[in-house]
């Protein structure tokens, strides 16, 4: 099998290397085998890069199921974390964007006004994991194995799991290194643009997720589409000019796009 010899090639080359240089082969291994298996069915891609979509769906809100993304567990133990949220005022998000604390995507959407408890806890959790998925996005391969120094403040178990989701560990001279493939970069981008579209109502205007994502409007676009969103401009009632809107309707028709590298459409 082709894909089976490029795996053992890619294997043999991470043998004779040490430290980084190791790693990095260790990740072109990876991304190697993720190639080929890109070149499969639609539906194979769908199931391999796509969170569980229920395409079936009469409501928009039951086209996911929040526990495929954030698991009851995590819900828990980000309470004292969404309180934080929501006890903020416009001071707080003000000096939070001066800090950085946040993506402009999150602190755009702060303070929260809901007065149930509950559902405020929910949204704000998704806000809180679109933040740590941003952050896990653009971290360099060498700083993945940083688990503490990139997510400071944030409940083990949510750092577990999107490690888990998102990353391969393996060991390397005795040491555990850490990687994120191109598939395992993609389907990263597809679980965080859900949480965009939850959080969102299902109409996500994205330009400020680009800029905090550093990614082109084509790659967020294509990775929309490839979700059954359609890309349209929307001008609202006393604003001169347009934006740009991703927005997911029922019937979910998802569409037999092949991400490649770095999150962009296969041609």
């Amino acid at each position: 099998d082709t894909r089976i010899r490029r795996s053992i090639t890619g294997k043999d080359r991470i043998q004779n290397m040490e430290g980084d240089t190791l790693e990095e082969a260790m990740t072109e291994a990876i991304s190697a085998t993720d190639q080929a298996n890109l070149t499969s069915s639609s539906e194979q891609h769908h199931s391999d890069i796509l969170p569980p979509i229920n395409v079936d769906a009469v409501d928009v809100n039951d086209v996911f199921l929040i526990t495929d993304f954030i698991t009851e567990a995590e819900l828990l133990a980000l309470q004292p974390f969404t309180q934080a949220l929501a006890d903020c005022s416009t001071v707080h998000v003000q000096t939070w964007r001066e800090q950085k604390k946040f993506p402009e995507f999150v602190l755009s959407r702060l303070p929260v006004l809901m007065d149930d408890q509950d559902v405020a806890h929910l949204h704000l959790s998704k806000l809180l994991y679109i933040s740590y998925l941003i952050t896990l996005y653009k971290l360099p391969q060498k700083q993945l194995r940083n688990k503490l120094t990139n997510f400071p403040n944030t409940p083990p178990q949510v750092v577990s799991g999107i490690y888990k989701t998102f990353t391969s560990q393996g060991k390397v001279d005795g040491h555990v290194r850490t990687s994120m493939s191109d598939k395992q970069r993609n389907k990263l981008l597809t679980y965080l643009l859900c949480l965009t579209l939850m959080v969102d109502n299902f109409s996500v205007d994205f330009m400020v997720l680009c800029q905090d994502l550093g990614v082109s409007q084509r790659i967020i676009s294509d990775t929309y589409r490839s979700l059954g969103c359609k890309i349209m401009k929307i001008r609202k009632v006393g604003e001169k000019t347009a934006t740009t809107h991703a927005a997911l309707k029922i019937p979910v028709k998802l569409p037999a796009i092949v991400l490649r590298k770095g999150g962009k459409k296969r041609d």
